[in-house]
């Protein structure tokens, strides 16, 4: 009778187990809905994930997965800059010990790169980047890290004329950037007449006038001193501007179009005259 009771006993414990085995997923399941529906994003994203983990053949997986998807979009941000935060910690602690044990070795890209990393957006104006060091400069050059140079054209070429009057201090590399970020503002200038015809003054002073000229003189500057990349990319600039110059494109001829007299009578600005994106 006793070995009969104990028989049912241990029946009856592996029955229960398995119901709450069979029970667990289903809680955890309906515990991440539950998050999700309460706007616990990040909750909801680590308990369905170790749901996905624990019971990867459950027949609810694609429903733990969709939500699992949806609370993942909603945290990326977040998720996002705490990386950020976290590569950035690491490496400058890696920067401080190297700057104390190896002292005379070059770490001025993982420098440049701690700084970078420490922003939020790229530079808005070019005067951010006038007090930078040669190496930093090249760093940030190098890196794309700069103001749009098409946005505010003139600005770019007040700057680019001081770093290039003054680029004894910089490697050829650099220089050849700076040329071809003048050759962006250059090529918006001169897809934009109304803008150049009535800014003679202005170009004179950040001596780029005539600007074709301008353009010409830059191009064999990006090209003597850059790399092979960069030689492409100014390559590139040059034969679009041999194109358009052969096909009459650059051209100071004055045009008589209806769609010139429909812009000046309501008013045109030289600041709405630039050439459409």
């Amino acid at each position: 009778m006793f070995k009969k009771l104990v028989k049912y006993s241990i029946i009856t414990i592996i029955i229960a187990s398995a119901n709450l085995y069979a029970m667990a997923p289903l809680d955890m399941l309906e515990n991440g809905k539950r998050a999700f529906d309460l706007a616990k994003w990040e909750e909801c994203r680590e308990i369905l994930e170790r749901f996905m983990e624990t019971w990867p053949e459950h027949e609810k997986y694609s429903e733990a997965l969709y939500f699992y998807t949806l609370a993942s979009a909603k945290t990326i941000d977040s998720r996002t800059e705490a990386y950020r935060s976290s590569l950035g910690k690491e490496l400058k602690d890696a920067v401080a010990s190297l700057s104390l044990d190896m002292p005379d070795m070059d770490i001025s890209e993982a420098k440049v790169a701690l700084m970078i990393a420490e922003k939020q957006e790229k530079p808005e104006l070019w005067k951010e980047l006038v007090k930078l060091t040669p190496i930093e400069l090249k760093h940030y050059l190098s890196r794309g890290w700069y103001p749009e140079p098409t946005e505010k054209p003139f600005d770019t070429l007040e700057w680019a004329k001081v770093k290039l009057c003054d680029s004894s201090d910089i490697d050829s590399e650099t220089k050849s950037n700076i040329a071809l970020i003048k050759l962006s503002a250059l090529w918006k200038l001169m897809l934009s007449p109304l803008v150049v015809e009535n800014s003679e003054t202005k170009l004179k002073e950040i001596n780029c006038f005539p600007i074709d000229k301008a353009f010409k003189e830059t191009l064999q500057i990006a090209f003597k001193n850059g790399n092979p990349d960069q030689k492409r990319k100014a390559a590139i600039f040059g034969y679009h501007f041999d194109y358009f110059k052969a096909n009459n494109l650059i051209s100071k001829k004055k045009i008589n179009s209806s769609w010139l007299r429909y812009l000046k009578s309501r008013g045109l600005t030289i600041e709405e005259a630039w050439s459409p994106k």
